[in-house]
């Protein structure tokens, strides 16, 4: 069985996320992009696993997570994905405090080749 670290890193201030669905920042070593999901906000990386486009440049709908470039989809509440995707996205928490928005990057180290 696998033991859960926690890594807490700075990603940005809360008021850079206020007005925004997707935000494209660094979290420590790490570029993640920020989604909102509802009332809470979730981190994968900004990288799509398929051919490295920024996930930016995607969209998102409800928990739905599209890369632009080949239209592979993930699920933002597992990091499974969805349609032709054949890779999972690794999901995080996030949570704020002090007015920053923290982001638990160990899942984001993470791979499952």
């Amino acid at each position: 069985m696998k033991q859960q670290f926690e890594k807490w890193e700075a990603a940005c201030a809360v008021a850079d996320f206020d007005d925004e669905e997707m935000l494209e920042c660094r979290a420590g070593e790490r570029q993640v992009l920020l989604v909102r999901l509802g009332d809470r906000i979730v981190a994968c990386p900004a990288m799509c696993p398929h051919l490295e486009e920024r996930l930016a440049f995607g969209f998102a709908d409800g928990n739905v997570l599209t890369c632009s470039k080949h239209l592979w989809q993930w699920d933002l509440n597992t990091g499974d994905p969805l349609g032709p995707a054949e890779k999972r996205l690794p999901v995080a928490a996030v949570r704020i405090e002090g007015g920053k928005i923290l982001v638990d990057t160990a899942p984001l180290t993470c791979s499952d080749d």
